[in-house]
C-alpha cells in the first residue's frame, strides 16, 4: 500500500483532510442555519464545544460541505500542543487556501526554530490580509491545545480573513466572554447538539435501521439525553434483537457507565476474529489495511477495516481513497481500556509490531513513537542512532530532544550515537555551550568500545562536530586540526560525517584569512551535501562561502554560489532550512554594488524574515547592516536609524562577536551622514579600537569607519593621518587578498589626497580601486561617496569604467561641468532642501525645522550636508546668503 502519511517534512496529509458527514447523516437543520447565521453577521470564531460522543466534528463536516466559503480542515492530536508543530501544521491547512501563507516561516518550523510570538503573529496576519477572499479554517479536537503561546497567536489571527471554527470537548483559554459582548462569537453546545425525539426515530430508522415506538424513544432520549455516541452504541447493541424495548428499558447509569456497558455489549455482538481486531488496533492513531494486519496478524484487516466502516463502528476516513481510517477517539479510549484490563502484557508486543511496520515504511517517527510506548529504549535508540541526523535535517529538532530525553539517563548517556545526537542537536540550534558535556559523553563511551568501523565512523563525527563547535568559538587552529583528523579516518561513503568536516575545515581556513584553502574545503563541503541531500551543511557551508567572498571583493563568485544553492533548495523534494536567509543576505549585497536596488531590498528584505523567523540572529544582524546602507543612500535616515537600532539591539541578546566591527562602522557612516560627527567619535572610542591600532582583517572595517570620520573633519593633521591610515588597510588587506577593504581604502585615500590638494596621487589611488573594482562590477562603492568622487571620476577622461560609472551617479558631473555658470548649482537643490533653506531663512533651529516637516533631526541634518555641498558653504548663515543670492529663497 502507498504511503499517504509520511513523517515531517512531508506532514500527515491525514490530519489536513476535510472529513465527509457519515453515512445516512440525519441532517441538523437547525444547527446550520445557526452556524451559517455567523458567517453573515461576520463573526470571526465559531466555537462548537462539547464532552466526547455528541457529534461535533459530524455536524461541522455537513456544514462545511455546503458552505459557500473556501474550506480547510486540520485534525488536531496530544503531540500537537507545542507551538512549533502546531503552527507547522496550521501553515500547511492554511495553504490549501493560499500556498503563500506562512510559506518562510514554515522553513524555521521545519528546522525546528521557533519564531518570536511577535514575529510569528505579524507574518502571518500579513499573509492572510494578502489572500483574495476570506475563508473557514477548522480546527478539530482543539482541546489538546492548551499552550498558551499558541493560544495568544491564534487570537491575534481572528478578524483577518480567517474564519476560525473551533471543535473541542472544553471551552479554550481565549477570551470568550468579551467576544460574546462583541457579538463576535458562534456557539453550539450540548444542550444543541442532544438529538430531539424526532432527530433519534430518524437516527435509528435511517441510520442504525431499526424502529422503536414513540414510547421507547422517549425512554431512549431521556437514558441517553440525545447523546449520539450513547445512541449509536445503543444501535448497534440492538441490531438483531427480538426485544429492543426490554434493552431501553434496562439502559440505566451515568454517561461512562453506559458507554463502557455499551462498548462491552458491541463488542459482544461482534465474532471473535473482530472483536480481537478491534482490540488489538486501538492502539494505533490511525489505521490502513497492511498496518493493521502487522499488528494483528490476521491477514484480511482491509476487509475488517471496510466491514467496521460500513457498520458504523466508530471508523473516521482521514483520505478520499479509504486507506487510512481512525477510530472515534472515545471508542478508541474504551477499546484500549478494556485490551490493558483482558490482555496487557499484549499492549507491549502490538506497539513493537507497529514500531517495525513503520520503520519498514521509512516513517521513522512514529515507529520512535510507538517504540516508546512499547518502552522498549533499546529499540528506540537503535532507531534514532540510524535516523536522527535525518530528521534533524528534516526539522525534528524539537522532537529528537523530546524522544531523547524520554530515554532513561543510564540508557543514553552509554550509547555515543545517542549523545552525538544531542550535540548535534543543541548545536543547530546555536546552543554552543551545551554541546561539549554530550560531545564529552560520547567520546567517554567510545574509548571504551572495541575498534571497528562503527566506533572509527564515530570518532570521525566527534572530530567533525569539534571543528564546526571551535570555529563557532574562534578557535581557528584546533578547529582546523579537529577537521582534518576526521578527514583522516572518515569512509569515503560516509557522506554526511565528510560534509561536516569539510564544513568545518572552510569554516576554519575563512576565519584564518586562507580564501584558496576556504574556497576548496567549502566547495567540498557542498558537493558532498548535494550528493547526500544534506541541506543544512550545504546552506552552512554557501553561507561561509558567499560571505568570504564578499569580503575578498568576488561579487562575481559569490552570486554564482548563492544563486546555486538558492536554486538547489527550490528543487530539492525536502523544505529549505531558513539558514538560507543568511544566503539571500549576502547576494542582496552583491545586487545592491551592482545597483539592482529593488532586487537588493527584496533580497534584504527576505534575508530578515527568514532570519527573524528561525531566530538565526547573525543572518538577521548582517542583513540589517547592509539594509541599512540601502536606506541611507535613498535618503531615508529615519528607516535607516530604526533598522539600525533594531540590529544593536538585536545584537545585545546575543551574536557572533564577528559582526560588531561591521555594526560600529555602519554607525559611524550614518551619523557621519547626518553631520553628527561627535556621535561618530563617541562610537569609534567605545569601540576599543584606536585609529593607531595595528590593522587586523578583525579590525579593518572599524579603521575604515576612521578613514571616514578623518576625511570629515577635514583638517589637514587628520586627512594626513588619514592617509597615512589608509596605506596600512590597503598593505594588509592586499596581503590577504581582501579586495572589499582594499577598494574602500584606496577609494577614501584618493578622496583624502584630493582634499590636500594632492590631485596627481588622489588619481593614481583611485585608478589603482578602479583596477580592482571592474571585473567584479561594483558601481555602489563609488557612488555612494556623493559628489566629491564624481569629480574625481570626471578628471580621468580616458578610463571606460569611470565614464560608466558617472552614468549612475544623480547628477553627471561631466553634464553640470558643460552648462555651468559661476552663479549656477553643481547639483539642484530638492524640494526638501528647499523648504529647509527657507524655515532656516526663517530662524528655525534644527529641532522646529524636523517638528514643522515631521520628520526626524537627523534627517534634517542629512538633508543640510547636501545643501552645504551644493551650494559650496559650510555654514547656516551661508548657505542663506549663497541661496538668496542665487534667487532661490526670498
Amino acid at each position: 500500500m502507498g504511503n499517504s502519511d509520511s513523517d515531517q517534512p512531508s506532514l500527515r496529509a491525514s490530519k489536513l483532510f476535510l472529513p465527509a458527514p457519515p453515512p445516512n447523516y440525519v441532517t441538523r437543520s437547525r444547527l446550520i442555519q445557526r452556524l451559517n447565521d455567523g458567517l453573515s453577521s461576520a463573526r470571526p470564531l465559531t466555537l462548537i464545544s462539547a464532552p466526547a460522543g455528541y457529534g461535533k466534528s459530524a455536524l461541522a463536516a455537513e456544514w462545511v460541505k455546503q458552505a459557500k466559503l473556501p474550506i480547510t480542515w486540520l485534525a488536531l492530536d496530544m503531540a500537537d500542543d507545542e507551538p512549533s508543530r502546531f503552527f507547522l501544521y496550521l501553515i500547511s491547512a492554511l495553504q490549501k487556501i493560499d500556498p503563500s501563507i506562512g510559506a518562510e516561516l514554515a522553513l524555521a518550523l521545519r528546522a525546528g526554530q521557533l519564531p518570536p510570538q511577535e514575529i510569528l503573529l505579524t507574518v502571518l496576519v500579513n499573509d492572510l490580509l494578502a489572500t483574495k477572499s476570506a475563508f473557514i479554517c477548522v480546527l478539530d479536537d482543539f482541546q489538546f491545545i492548551q499552550d498558551k503561546f499558541i493560544l495568544d497567536v491564534l487570537q491575534g489571527l481572528l478578524n483577518h480573513q480567517l474564519h476560525l471554527v473551533i471543535i473541542t470537548r472544553e471551552d479554550p483559554a481565549l477570551p470568550l466572554a468579551r467576544l460574546r459582548v462583541r457579538n463576535q462569537l458562534t456557539e453550539i453546545r450540548a444542550n444543541d447538539l442532544r438529538f430531539s425525539g424526532d432527530e433519534i426515530q430518524r437516527f435509528l430508522l435511517n441510520v442504525m435501521r431499526i424502529r422503536l415506538s414513540g414510547k421507547d424513544i422517549s425512554l431512549l432520549e431521556e437514558r441517553t439525553e440525545g447523546w449520539v455516541a450513547g445512541l449509536q452504541l445503543a444501535g448497534l447493541s440492538m441490531q438483531g434483537r427480538e426485544n429492543p424495548s426490554a434493552f431501553v428499558e434496562a439502559l440505566s447509569g451515568s454517561h461512562r457507565h453506559i458507554l463502557s456497558y455499551l462498548t462491552e455489549e458491541v463488542l459482544n455482538r461482534q465474532s471473535a476474529q473482530t472483536q480481537n481486531f478491534l482490540l488489538q488496533t486501538s492502539i494505533l492513531s490511525k489505521l490502513n489495511g497492511d498496518l493493521c494486519s502487522a499488528v494483528t496478524g490476521q491477514a484480511d484487516s482491509a476487509a475488517l477495516l471496510e466491514q467496521s466502516f460500513t457498520s458504523n463502528l466508530f471508523l473516521i476516513p482521514l483520505d478520499d481513497e479509504g486507506h487510512w481510517y481512525r477510530y472515534h477517539h472515545l471508542f478508541a479510549e474504551l477499546l484500549l481500556d478494556q485490551l490493558r484490563r483482558s490482555n496487557p502484557e499484549q499492549v507491549t508486543e502490538l506497539h513493537q509490531r507497529a514500531s517495525q511496520w513503520y520503520e519498514n515504511h521509512h516513517m521513522y517517527s512514529d515507529a520512535i513513537e510507538h517504540a516508546l510506548a512499547a518502552e522498549d529504549f533499546k529499540r528506540v535508540m537503535d532507531l534514532l542512532e540510524t535516523h536522527s541526523w535525518g530528521l534533524l535535517n528534516e526539522g525534528s529538532a524539537r522532537r529528537v530532544e523530546t524522544w531523547l530525553q524520554s530515554i532513561p539517563l543510564e540508557q543514553r548517556t552509554q550509547s555515543p550515537r545517542t549523545s552525538l545526537s544531542f550535540a548535534w542537536m543543541h548545536m543547530l540550534r546555536g546552543r554552543f555551550g551545551q554541546v561539549v558535556p554530550y560531545l564529552k559523553q560520547a567520546e567517554s563511551a567510545l574509548e571504551n568500545m572495541p575498534e571497528s568501523k562503527n566506533t572509527m565512523s564515530m570518532q570521525a563525527e566527534c572530530f567533525a562536530l569539534q571543528s564546526n563547535l571551535m570555529q563557532a568559538q574562534g578557535k581557528i587552529t584546533e578547529s582546523i586540526e579537529a577537521a582534518q583528523r576526521a578527514l583522516q579516518i572518515v569512509e569515503p561513503e560516509n557522506f554526511k560525517v565528510r560534509g561536516l568536516a569539510y564544513l568545518g575545515l572552510g569554516a576554519g581556513y575563512r576565519q584564518a584569512v586562507d580564501f584558496d584553502k576556504a574556497v576548496d574545503a567549502l566547495q567540498q563541503a557542498i558537493r558532498v551535501s548535494h550528493e547526500s541531500g544534506d541541506l543544512v551543511t550545504g546552506t552552512l557551508a554557501t553561507t561561509h562561502l558567499v560571505l568570504m567572498c564578499l569580503q575578498h571583493g568576488r561579487l562575481r563568485f559569490a552570486a554564482e554560489v548563492g544563486s546555486q544553492t538558492i536554486e538547489w533548495l527550490e528543487h530539492s523534494e525536502a523544505a529549505s532550512p531558513p539558514i538560507v536567509g543568511s544566503v539571500y543576505g549576502a547576494l542582496g549585497l552583491v545586487y545592491y554594488e551592482w545597483d539592482q536596488i529593488e532586487k537588493a531590498r527584496e533580497y534584504f528584505q527576505r534575508g530578515i524574515r527568514l532570519g527573524m523567523s528561525s531566530g538565526h540572529n547573525a543572518s538577521v544582524i548582517y542583513t540589517m547592516i547592509n539594509l541599512v546602507r540601502l536606506l541611507q543612500s535613498q535618503g531615508d535616515l529615519d528607516s535607516a536609524s530604526k533598522t539600525l537600532s533594531d540590529a544593536l539591539e538585536l545584537f545585545q541578546t546575543g551574536a557572533p562577536g564577528w559582526l560588531r566591527p561591521g555594526l560600529i562602522a555602519r554607525q559611524v557612516n550614518l551619523y557621519l551622514a547626518q553631520n553628527n560627527i561627535t556621535e561618530a567619535e563617541t562610537v569609534l572610542r567605545q569601540s576599543n579600537v584606536l585609529v593607531d591600532d595595528e590593522v587586523a582583517h578583525s579590525t579593518d572595517e572599524i579603521h575604515v569607519a576612521y578613514l571616514r570620520l578623518l576625511l570629515e573633519r577635514g583638517e589637514d593633521a587628520d586627512l594626513n593621518q588619514g592617509v597615512a591610515l589608509a596605506a596600512r588597510i590597503i598593505s594588509l588587506s592586499e596581503s590577504r587578498q581582501r579586495g572589499s577593504a582594499s577598494m574602500q581604502a584606496l577609494t577614501l585615500g584618493a578622496l583624502l589626497h584630493a582634499k590636500l590638494g594632492d590631485s596627481k596621487t588622489s588619481l593614481i589611488w583611485l585608478e589603482r580601486a578602479l583596477a580592482l573594482a571592474e571585473p567584479e562590477g561594483y558601481l555602489r562603492l563609488f557612488v555612494d561617496e556623493g559628489l566629491p568622487l564624481a569629480a574625481l571620476l570626471y578628471r580621468l577622461p580616458n578610463s571606460a569604467y569611470a565614464k560608466k560609472l558617472l552614468e549612475f551617479f544623480p547628477a553627471s558631473p561631466q553634464e553640470n561641468k558643460a552648462r555651468r555658470s559661476d552663479d549656477e548649482l553643481i547639483e539642484p537643490l530638492t524640494e526638501r532642501e528647499l523648504e529647509i533653506l527657507r524655515l532656516f531663512a526663517d530662524g528655525l533651529k534644527y529641532a522646529e525645522i524636523a517638528e514643522q516637516l515631521v520628520v526626524s533631526v537627523n534627517t534634517v541634518r542629512y538633508h543640510v550636508k547636501g545643501i552645504y555641498g551644493k551650494l559650496s558653504v559650510d555654514k547656516q548663515s551661508k548657505a542663506v546668503e549663497r541661496a538668496r543670492a542665487l534667487g532661490l529663497i526670498q
